[in-house]
């Protein structure tokens, strides 16, 4: 009869903790072993992006080394670190919106020394645009603005509406739809 072999327990993220803070940097490397490929996977998924992803996990565990996670105080690590690495990577969507905005003031002012032309052309579409915008059902027309012209996310929409963030999602992608449908009709009577 062959005895089996208990397997050995893993410490907690508690018990890691507590060791790493009295010094055993061990304990460190094994949390974040434990967590580093599902933050930096969450991570690469909502940006888009590996560089700013693996930011956004260097930066989630250099706020945990920092101390600021108590077992007791504030849940598990697990959720303290995804909370971490999602307002990390909300926090990096919104510095990517305001770039590209400001590429976006700088061209529009580099439009500016184009020809009366192009202006004409530029000023017309822009046009189109915000008449487009206009003709929006009021609940899909503050969707928009409030996401594309303030810069805010769908949970920020959603609190402001007071409706979910699956209801601003939908919103937006059925207001993105009629406005490509209603650009594309406008464009093809030209």
């Amino acid at each position: 009869m062959r005895a089996s072999v208990a397997p050995i327990p893993q410490p907690t993220d508690a018990q890691l903790m507590t060791a790493f803070r009295s010094g055993d940097d061990a304990s460190f490397d094994q949390l974040y072993q434990r967590y580093s490929p599902r933050v930096l996977s969450y991570a690469a998924r909502m940006l888009g992006r590996r560089e700013a992803a693996e930011d956004v996990c260097t930066e989630t565990f250099v706020r945990l080394v920092d101390g600021r996670w108590r077992p007791s105080a504030t849940g598990s690590l697990r959720g303290y670190l995804f909370t971490v690495a999602h307002r990390l990577c909300i926090d990096s969507l919104r510095a990517r919106q305001r770039r590209t905005r400001f590429f976006a003031l700088l061209r529009r002012a580099s439009s500016a020394q184009a020809t009366a032309e192009e202006r004409l052309v530029i000023g017309q579409r822009d046009a189109r645009l915000q008449s487009a915008i206009q003709r929006l059902a009021p609940a899909h027309r503050a969707v928009v603005l409030l996401t594309y012209t303030e810069g805010l996310t769908s949970p920020e929409v959603a609190q402001i509406l007071g409706c979910t963030d699956q209801q601003v999602r939908s919103k937006l992608a059925y207001a993105r739809r009629k406005l490509r449908e209603e650009l594309e009709t406008t464009d093809d009577h030209r």
